[in-house]
């Protein structure tokens, strides 16, 4: 075998040695950029608390006063731009004239919508829409004059929440338009709501 060949065959071999090493790192770079991925959407799930002030509009509004709501949502935002939410709502409104108040508990979904803004991308904006179902109970001498009723609700929701680092702040304010609502005598109305939630992400 003549020296140039040889020389040849080396060369050869070297570039393979040194090839397996870079194409190692490349494998890894892309198992890390995967096990990244995954854990930025883990740590995006999203637990909180809302509270605030609820009232009814129209026919309902006219024999409820405003009251209160608590609330515990569970959101993840799968994409920058979008954001999904779950949750659970229960208000209470006491009646103007009589004794008692209408409970409301809401099981809901909501769509949002809004950028990610400043310099870690932690002011998000947004706006929103959904879909949800509700049970309205009157209680003590309203149980005389209403009646329970299962009512759908379509969502309205504009606000903006902060991330503090694993700790979340917002507020928003909401309009929701009830479907179906009857209580036994006809009424009819939707709900404003204006609140403030506190959440933590996992």
């Amino acid at each position: 075998m003549s020296f140039k060949k040889s020389w040849g065959l080396g060369a050869v071999a070297a570039a393979s040695l040194l090839a397996v090493p870079a194409l190692a790192q490349d494998r890894d770079e892309r198992i890390f950029d995967a096990d990244d991925a995954r854990r930025s959407l883990t740590q995006d799930l999203n637990v909180s608390v809302s509270g605030g002030l609820s009232a009814f509009t129209g026919d309902l509004g006219a024999e409820t006063v405003a009251g209160g709501f608590l609330g515990v949502q569970a959101s993840s935002r799968p994409l920058p731009l979008l954001g999904l939410e779950l949750g659970y709502e229960g208000s209470r409104n006491a009646f103007e004239d009589i004794d008692g108040g209408l409970w409301r508990h809401n099981l809901g979904a909501l769509a949002k919508v809004g950028p990610e803004l400043g310099a870690n991308r932690n002011l998000r904006p947004f706006v929103g829409a959904g879909v949800g179902v509700s049970l309205l109970n009157p209680s003590e001498t309203g149980e005389v004059f209403f009646e329970n009723d299962v009512i759908t609700e379509v969502p309205f929701a504009a606000g903006v929440e902060y991330d503090l680092g694993g700790i979340t702040a917002g507020a928003r304010a909401s309009y929701r338009l009830l479907g179906g609502e009857n209580l036994g005598v006809a009424e009819s109305g939707n709900i404003v709501n204006l609140g403030i939630q506190v959440g933590g992400a996992f």
